[in-house]
């Protein structure tokens, strides 16, 4: 009876063994089918999307129904100068022994009422500004108003009569991921309508500006192709919203290298109303210099060797960050020329934002803040935390960002011992040559000496 038992029960465990192997097995193939499947839609997905993206035969392509939408709406910006380095300059043809500097750039329809967003290095102290759109039909046009620190201008049609004016729609460019196509429209060395496509190769980037002194922020980067000519164009979508404004290359020749950068859409629709209504932007400014720290810094001040915050090294005089109280860094050197930060403020929040760059800031004010707002600062000094606050301020007309001056020094103490060594503070890395892409000489063809027969 014992035996038995254990036979049965012998049985129910070999029989229950086979089951769990056979579901195994059966899940395996059935967990191997569905990635299968999905490895197979992936690829119908990638196949079908490449005809969808650049057309297949009569199919017409996204890239093409992006451009058909945007095509009208895109201008050719011719602008003359008055310019004694004759040199230097671009010149027209057909103006015989005195020759009319002239330079070519891209702009886009902002309403109906006949404004026209462009760069203003496109159109900065014109004499004459022409404005030529798609069909062929062209304009004059005038200055209303211009954001140097931003580059961002506004033109108007003068009298345009029974122009079809087509504005562009704008998409909120802080939706943008890296990898999102993308399609630049313009007129490169004087090629209206020129259609380039590439992606987002980067999004938040500070571009220098040394015209303005100031540097602009949360600059889309691109590999479409930017080149003389594109500046003021439109950067859109597929779907043929305009989400940047084509303005900078980085190049060591001034033509396009597969670095390009365009301001945000969000950044243009938030300048241009005020520029059409006062003719100029007021940008907050708070009065500071700063660098990044890094771990050999962070190690020097006993901070943890990741700790995150913007060295303040300058802060301007009677700015708002000095009415805060906020302190540049102090430096002492002893006897020896050996240099140590005696005094030093490590800016880590605004409100209450964690900052770890400068670019932080100036991204922070430019996005959220406008002059007469308060803002709240969360500063180490020297290991204890202050909270400040302080009224942003509108940017000096006439002066840079911050004084060029170096951080104040302390007279050498008297006893150079408790002072360790201290090499010089690490240099910025350097910033790359940023050019704003030179506008293009175009000169008609010299028309051969036609006679009639018998001369």
């Amino acid at each position: 009876m014992i035996y038995t038992a254990c036979n049965k029960q012998n049985i129910i465990f070999f029989f229950a063994l086979i089951l769990l192997i056979s579901s195994t097995i059966v899940n395996s193939f059935y967990v191997s089918g569905q990635q299968q499947q999905q490895q197979q839609q992936q690829q119908q997905q990638r196949q079908s999307l490449i005809p969808q993206l650049f057309g297949n035969g009569n199919n017409p392509s996204l890239l093409n129904n992006a451009f058909n939408k945007v095509k009208d709406s895109v201008v050719q910006i011719t602008t003359q100068y008055k310019s004694s380095d004759t040199n230097s300059q671009l010149f027209d043809t057909g103006s015989g022994a005195n020759p009319t500097p002239t330079k070519y750039g891209s702009g886009f329809v902002y309403d109906k009422a006949g404004y026209i967003i462009t760069n203003y290095h496109v159109v900065s102290s014109p004499t004459n500004i022409i404005v030529t759109f798609n069909d062929g039909n062209s304009y004059s046009a005038k200055l209303i108003g211009a954001d140097p620190y931003a580059d961002v201008a506004v033109i108007k049609l003068v009298d345009p009569v029974n122009e079809n004016l087509v504005p562009v729609v704008f998409s909120n460019a802080t939706n943008l991921k890296v990898g999102d196509p993308v399609l630049a429209i313009g007129n490169p060395y004087g090629l209206d309508n020129t259609l380039t496509f590439g992606i987002v190769s980067q999004i938040g980037r500070l571009l220098p500006n040394s015209d303005s002194g100031y540097s602009i922020p949360n600059v889309i980067q691109t590999d479409a192709a930017i080149n003389p000519g594109n500046s003021g164009g439109p950067l859109i979508d597929l779907s043929g919203a305009v989400i940047g404004m084509n303005t900078a290359i980085y190049s060591n020749t001034g033509a396009y290298a597969g670095v390009g950068f365009a301001i945000p859409s969000y950044d243009i629709t938030r300048v241009v109303p005020s520029l059409i209504k006062s003719g100029s932007y007021q940008h907050p400014w708070l009065g500071i210099s700063g660098a990044k720290l890094t771990p050999n810094l962070t190690e020097l001040f006993g901070l943890p060797r990741n700790y995150k915050g913007v060295l303040i090294d300058n802060v301007v005089k009677n700015g708002p960050a000095d009415k805060a109280g906020l302190k540049g860094m102090v430096i002492q050197v002893d006897n020896n020329g050996n240099q140590r930060i005696i005094n030093k403020d490590i800016l880590i929040g605004v409100d209450n934002t964690s900052v770890s760059r400068i670019d932080d800031v100036i991204s922070y004010l430019d996005i959220h803040k406008k002059v007469g707002d308060d803002l709240k600062l969360t500063v180490n000094r020297d290991g204890q935390i202050l909270n400040l606050t302080t009224t942003l301020t509108p940017r000096p007309a006439t002066t840079s960002p911050v004084d060029n001056i170096p951080p104040p020094l302390l007279a050498p103490g008297p006893d150079s011992n408790p002072y360790s060594p201290f090499p010089n503070l690490p240099q910025l890395p350097q910033l790359p040559d940023f050019k704003l892409p030179q506008l293009p000489d175009f000169k008609l063809p010299q028309l051969p000496d036609f006679k009639l027969p018998g001369q």
